[in-house]
């Protein structure tokens, strides 16, 4: 990151639902809602309803096939809805809604839940891997898991599961973010890449970025990048990138975040918790090197 990139800052509404409360380390941002009480949240995502969230709990250790892991059901004003709505999971990782049906990676297996039934309907073992991550679902509906045991890509279609992406510059892969035409990706070697879905061709986006962990659109052509010890990066197309957010003094994981219209919900493996922030508008300080978006310049400057 360069020693004078812009500073980017969100500016947090609280509202009275949930738990709301101030983060140190965060200036004067606080959250919209908070979510105590959960084991191990590793992923989130938005229901077929577009008002339920649906947060993979590890209930331990990432590796342990113990049958401690479970999904739970939260709505996006943050009440809990079932804290325990599916169990007998071992450690449930990436989330995914496609139709009617969640995904969830599950350590070696991906597992299929029937939303409106509201149990697992399909496991499917997917050979050679040590710890799947996250999941996403490219246009042609093929289902997407990242390994970061083997550092490789497995694919799920019409019930095959095989290897769809083996590259070096995968080690350590974590979260995916679908695109159009390519598949964006983050590495624990601290990279942001691009995969293209015909060659697999891996292009590097950005470096620098930690253990990085979730990925989601940002502004503009913007990325926001999650680094699972805590930080929150917007990474800009040159590769810059800003922190955001920095939960590490209060201990306070940032995972496999997502995007709900102007909130960002997360989850924190540590201390537990779901956490919603509110996008309200940009502020930045103009230093060397970055200019405010075109867009934004004409509302702000």
């Amino acid at each position: 990151m360069a020693a004078r990139a812009g500073v980017l800052a969100l500016l947090l509404l609280a509202c009275g639902c949930g738990a709301p409360s101030k983060d140190a380390g965060q200036g004067n941002r606080s959250p919209v809602w908070r979510v105590q009480g959960l084991a191990e949240p590793e992923s989130v995502a938005l229901g077929p309803d577009g008002r339920t969230l649906y947060v993979a709990n590890v209930g331990g250790e990432g590796e342990a096939k113990d049958g401690n892991g479970f999904i739970s059901r939260i709505s996006t004003g943050g009440r809990v809805l079932q804290r325990q709505w599916v169990t007998g999971l071992d450690a449930p990782k990436g989330a995914l809604v496609v139709g009617g049906r969640l995904y969830v990676s599950d350590i070696d297996r991906l597992v299929e839940i029937d939303i409106a039934a509201g149990r697992v309907v399909a496991r499917y073992a997917v050979a050679g891997a040590t710890f799947l991550n996250d999941v996403a679902a490219a246009p042609d509906g093929t289902m997407l898991a990242s390994d970061s045991g083997s550092g490789r890509i497995f694919a799920l279609r019409g019930g095959r599961v095989f290897v769809w992406a083996d590259h070096a510059e995968l080690r350590s892969v974590n979260g995916l973010l679908a695109e159009p035409q390519r598949l964006v990706v983050t590495t624990m070697e601290g990279k942001l890449l691009a995969v293209d879905y015909v060659t697999k061709a891996v292009t590097v986006l950005a470096t620098g970025l930690g253990e990085a962990d979730g990925v989601t659109q940002g502004d503009g052509d913007a990325y926001f990048v999650s680094e699972w010890p805590g930080r929150l990066f917007r990474v800009t197309p040159d590769g810059r990138s800003q922190v955001l957010i920095d939960g590490r003094a209060r201990g306070a994981y940032i995972n496999d975040f997502i995007r709900v219209g102007d909130l960002l919900i997360i989850p924190s493996w540590k201390p537990g918790e779901l956490t919603a922030y509110r996008v309200l508008t940009w502020m930045l300080t103009q230093v060397e090197g970055e200019r405010l978006p075109a867009r934004l310049q004409r509302t702000y400057m």
